[in-house]
């Protein structure tokens, strides 16, 4: 099996393996405007637009997902979620 890194605009970036195309890792831009890697990530996307995925802020584990805008790989939390007020709500400006 192959592992392909992908590298997107603003430092992030996507890591897959091949030929299955199952996510492994990534360098997401947060809504607070900072560049965190996933400490989890789900290794299928649950729709075509997004993949589970969380990131650690002070310690704190923060859910939500990954997805692609203006070729950069942007994390938006789960406002609902136990640390969802972590993070600004909504997505990092571009």
């Amino acid at each position: 099996m192959a592992i392909d890194t992908r590298k997107y605009g603003k430092g992030t970036s996507v890591t897959q393996r091949f030929p299955f195309g199952l996510y492994v890792r990534a360098q997401v831009l947060c809504s607070d405007g900072k560049v965190r890697a996933t400490s989890r990530i789900a290794e299928t996307a649950d729709t075509f637009f997004s993949v589970p995925a969380s990131v650690k802020v002070n310690g704190k584990t923060v859910a939500g997902y990954l997805t692609m805008e203006d070729d950069v790989a942007l994390f938006v939390a789960y406002t609902y979620g136990k640390n969802g007020n972590v993070l600004p709500k909504g997505k990092a400006r571009l």
